[in-house]
């Protein structure tokens, strides 16, 4: 089945307020070929896929997928014609079943044009029978893991017969062992059925261990297709860039880090946590690893004040201090960016300034009113520092990509004078460029600014790059302490899944 061509997106062009998002791309895909896509963001990636789902029309060129048009199709027409997006927030309906998930919109009839629930069931068991998937048809889909949810929607896909699914960004939620499933699952999809899948990830790593070939985008043009072979990745990065980035991670300095300004002993949840002490200096950055549900998120949510089951010890500078909510921990120097910015970090319909000092607008006011000059200054200042692409500091932080996204994130705890940073998966969907400038950034703050940094992340690459030590946790437990420059990935994993 592989081989033959399935999809030929041509001259795609398409504009928003005047700003050109694709300038003339095309994309040919054959059956049974994984597809990487990847681009800086803004590059046009997400556009390209909402034109290829019929969610947005594009304004010149063809989409031909198994010999027929699609221009003008509508996302329905589009997934009835073979073609499914399984994008980043699941399009699911958490209260209902496995089984209704999987039927959604081509719901079995029965006699009298009831649903058939018998039937519905089955076609569910049949399909994650299908792909090895053991999970209960009969369960509630806000019940499951992220990795299960995900599975879930492939089996959505492959239920409906989808000839191509397209992945955006699948691995930001998982852990080093569910990516191995989702690619496993992707392997035995593309060999025993030809489905061909176009691949959405920043994540360099996962390109060249589950792809075939490569497409890449910078501002709005195609810039090169090949096999992955062809491809080092340094000149990926480069194509993706238009520069060189000599190194993703910033030179370790080898400065002494200094006193202990966060303290934790005995932290427990029940369920979660069990007796979590760690510690992190002046000048450090501290990285907690593990397997997805090992308790890492969990931690810094305790920290931060946002869990008020959790009990322990805590001390900041020295002084024992328990804060119960975010708003206690900020004023105690302690600041959460938060796993996933869009529901939890930001008001994305509102301005850019005001998310960046919504943590400080105590400071910003002057007899209960917010000096509008003053915060003006400070925004615009860290705009510049951080270097934000943004049109003002007015526009909508909906609007920006998400490593300015997170950029914001990481402004509002610095005007809210945060030097104890409890930073949840830094990079997560955050393209290569501005991966290196985030951590540039953290770096600064470290070593410059004599910040505490507490940093979960699923990337093992990115946590020996840039930790000075690292807990590893499994089960809710701390299982190991190691030295960041001389860790491996599979000291890290031995740890992890013991």
């Amino acid at each position: 089945m592989r081989g033959e061509a399935l999809l030929a997106m041509t001259d795609i062009a398409r504009s928003f307020g005047g700003v050109r998002a694709l300038d003339g791309v095309s994309l040919v895909l054959r059956a049974g070929e994984i597809r990487a896509l990847v681009g800086e963001n803004g590059a046009g990636k997400s556009t390209l896929i909402k034109i290829l789902s019929g969610a947005v029309p594009p304004e010149a060129g063809s989409i031909e997928f198994d010999g027929r048009s699609l221009v003008g199709a509508s996302p329905a027409q589009t997934l009835a014609a073979g073609i499914a997006v399984i994008y980043q927030e699941f399009a699911q309906a958490p209260h209902l079943s496995v089984a209704e998930n999987i039927a959604l919109g081509a719901l079995p009839l029965g006699r009298f044009g009831t649903v058939s629930r018998a039937r519905m069931r089955r076609q569910a068991t049949d399909v994650l029978k299908l792909l090895n998937a053991r999970i209960d048809v009969d369960r509630r889909i806000a019940t499951l893991s992220v990795a299960q949810r995900q599975i879930v929607e492939i089996a959505r896909a492959v239920a409906r017969d989808a000839r191509l699914i397209v992945l955006d960004e699948p691995s930001a939620v998982l852990g080093e062992a569910e990516i191995g499933e989702l690619f496993r699952l992707m392997r035995r999809l593309r060999d025993e059925r030809g489905v061909a899948f176009v691949y959405v990830s920043h994540r360099l790593d996962e390109i060249f261990s589950v792809c075939d070939s490569v497409t890449v985008l910078r501002d709005g043009r195609h810039i090169e297709t090949g096999p992955v072979g062809d491809f080092t990745r340094e000149r990926l990065i480069r194509q993706m860039v238009g520069r060189d980035l000599h190194a993703l991670y910033p030179d370790r300095d080898g400065k002494a880090p200094g006193d202990v300004a966060l303290e934790v002993t005995g932290l427990d949840r029940p369920g979660v946590l069990r007796d979590i002490a760690l510690t992190v200096r002046r000048g450090e950055i501290v990285g907690l690893c593990g397997l997805s549900g090992a308790g890492r998120s969990e931690v810094l949510m305790a920290l931060a004040g946002a869990d008020r089951e959790a009990s322990g010890t805590i001390r900041v500078n020295g002084r024992e201090a328990r804060p119960r909510s975010p708003g206690e921990a900020i004023r105690l120097g302690l600041g959460l960016i938060p796993e996933d910015r869009k529901t939890q970090g930001l008001c994305l319909g509102h301005s850019v300034a005001f998310n960046m000092s919504l943590a400080a607008l105590p400071r910003m006011a002057r007899g209960g009113v917010i000096d509008g000059r003053r915060e003006r200054d400070r925004v615009e200042t860290l705009i510049r520092q951080l270097r934000i692409k943004t049109p003002t500091a007015a526009a909508r932080v909906g609007n920006l990509s998400g490593g300015n996204q997170q950029k914001c994130v990481l402004a509002r705890q610095l005007i809210a004078k945060s030097d104890i940073l409890l930073i949840d998966e830094p990079t997560r969907g955050v393209d290569v460029g501005a991966r290196r400038e985030i951590y540039d950034l953290m770096v600064k703050l470290a070593r410059d600014d004599n910040a505490a940094i507490l940093m979960v992340s699923s990337d093992m690459p990115e946590v020996i790059g840039l930790c000075d030590r690292i807990y590893v946790m499994r089960e809710g437990r701390i299982t190991a302490e190691l030295d960041g420059p001389t860790a491996t990935e599979h000291e890290i994993m031995l740890h992890a899944a013991q």
